[in-house]
């Protein structure tokens, strides 16, 4: 007398794999068979003469399963059978023919939404999640009463160690194919020109003129070359009137050859010469200030 048991098992799919990925480990019919842990051996075959209309135009497998009858491996035994797969659109059919009259039909179906993608109602009653990938199979087993209690634990243990492995194996083909991606990828690196054509822009949204402030270069400065000018500079920071205009011309001066040449080049015809307003200022007392104070420096009549 035989007994026909149905069960669903639904498992959620981890974040970053593909719905490419788990098809096309679905779809690898003899990836299945060898991580499913019960099965030792495996062979196609032609499809059976017992084989229906529908069946027989699918892929045919003779399969051998290893199976523990008694805890701990103390009493097992290998069972053969034969099995016949069927890619779906969104999963795998199959179908089992084992001996004592066991007929076990598999279906496999990849269900769920991705980031981005919209979000369908789902089946009530089965714990199916409503965001993410998720992978469910349906089992209709028909076997010996007396056997039903066995069979379906062994093959519920089986496919959830069969589960296990398709998520690492797809984990690991995702990683493989973005590694690969990011390597094929060509890495851009700017050239001479194309930091140059950069510099444009932005100083053209900065709103920089170059035909008002010219397109001149400043001379190179070496320190070593204008020791004088470094001492000057330091020695006026120590001084109350370092920050006196005058002051401040002087040390903007600084030795006539090379800082004459500077403000030359810098200068445009549209500006108002910057010591202009330095001696003016010079000349025009401040509030508490002898005058003896703001007397204009000798280096500045010198230069002029």
């Amino acid at each position: 007398m035989s007994k026909r048991t149905v069960f669903t098992t639904v498992t959620p799919l981890p974040t970053g794999i593909s719905r490419e990925t788990v098809m096309s480990t679905l779809h690898d019919h003899l990836e299945m068979v060898d991580l499913n842990p019960l099965v030792q051996e495996r062979h196609p075959i032609q499809p059976p003469e017992t084989a229906t209309a529908e069946e027989y135009h699918c892929q045919w497998y003779s399969l051998t399963d290893k199976v523990a009858y008694l805890p701990g491996g103390l009493m097992s035994g290998k069972v053969s059978y034969n099995a016949c797969f069927h890619d779906l659109e969104n999963g795998l059919q199959t179908h089992c023919y084992a001996p004592m009259g066991l007929v076990i039909k598999g279906k496999w179906t990849l269900g769920g939404s991705l980031p981005g993608e919209p979000v369908g109602p789902v089946e009530l009653g089965l714990g199916v999640p409503l965001q993410g990938l998720w992978l469910r199979e349906d089992v209709d087993m028909k076997c010996n009463i007396m056997m039903t209690g066995f069979v379906k634990k062994t093959l519920k243990k089986a496919h959830q160690a069969l589960v296990a492995r398709i998520l690492v194996r797809t984990q690991i083909v995702s990683g493989s194919k973005l590694n690969q991606a990011l390597t094929d990828s060509p890495r851009h690196s700017q050239s001479p020109s194309e930091f140059g054509s950069l510099l444009s822009v932005n100083n053209s949204k900065l709103g920089f003129n170059p035909h008002l402030y010219g397109t001149q270069t400043l001379p190179s400065f070496k320190p070593e070359e204008n020791s004088e000018l470094y001492s000057k500079s330091l020695s006026s920071r120590n001084s109350s009137s370092s920050g006196h205009p005058a002051m401040v011309a002087q040390h903007a001066r600084g030795s006539k050859g090379i800082n004459s040449s500077i403000w030359s080049q810098c200068r445009t015809p549209d500006l108002v010469e910057p010591f202009e307003l330095i001696e003016k200022s010079v000349n025009e007392p401040g509030p508490g200030l002898p005058s003896s104070r703001i007397s204009k420096p000798e280096s500045i009549i010198s230069n002029e």
